[in-house]
């Protein structure tokens, strides 16, 4: 295989990740130029920077030796989170304006509203400065947003009224759906590798 074929599927995958040649060194720990210099076929990374560059992209490593008729995977699921964050944003907001209900029920539609704002500050953190631990937050964060949503939508908790009520449990289902998908994206992922 020609280095420049290689090259070319490297910055294919890179740019499919949304990563500019600066953030891909700095996880790899080496210098923009020599991930510059892989991608233009004058050097190759060796065997252990291309499993870890594998395990980035999550695709098996004949994925990135081999030129396969897959295309690279990219990250809808960001983008579909930061939407979703959004979106969900909008509609507590929206209902905790127009909705008459007590004053520990609109408290806890703040908490909740308060919660979604922290996980997009952390989003958007975790965009800047990929790691593991920002990934945990961010679907721990969304986990317990559901679980509170759900259970407190469920129990009328606060006596919120039959609008607050329905939209938290609405809430916090729509998020369980999201959860469940990035569960199963990642299994099938997973299961692709092996």
């Amino acid at each position: 295989m020609a280095s420049t074929e290689l090259g070319a599927r490297l910055k294919q995958f890179r740019q499919a990740q949304q990563l500019t040649q600066t953030a891909l060194a700095e996880r790899l720990h080496v210098s923009r130029q020599t991930v510059s210099s892989w991608e233009t076929g004058r050097n190759q990374p060796d065997i252990a920077t291309i499993t870890q560059l594998a395990t980035l992209y999550a695709v098996p490593v004949d994925d990135l030796l081999q030129d396969t008729t897959a295309v690279p995977v990219t990250k809808p699921v960001a983008h579909l989170n930061a939407s979703l964050l959004v979106v969900l944003f909008g509609v507590l907001l929206v209902e905790r304006v127009t909705q008459f209900s007590t004053f520990p029920a609109l408290y806890w539609v703040d908490f909740l509203i308060l919660l979604l704002i922290g996980l997009m500050i952390n989003l958007g953190f975790a965009h800047r400065h990929p790691n593991t631990w920002t990934k945990r937050v961010h679907w721990i964060g969304l986990t317990v947003f559901a679980a509170l949503s759900l259970v407190s939508g469920s129990i009328n908790a606060f006596n919120m009224g039959f609008g607050l009520m329905t939209t938290c449990q609405f809430s916090g289902l729509v998020v369980v759906i999201a959860l469940a998908r990035k569960c199963w994206q990642s299994r099938s992922v997973k299961a692709r590798q092996r």
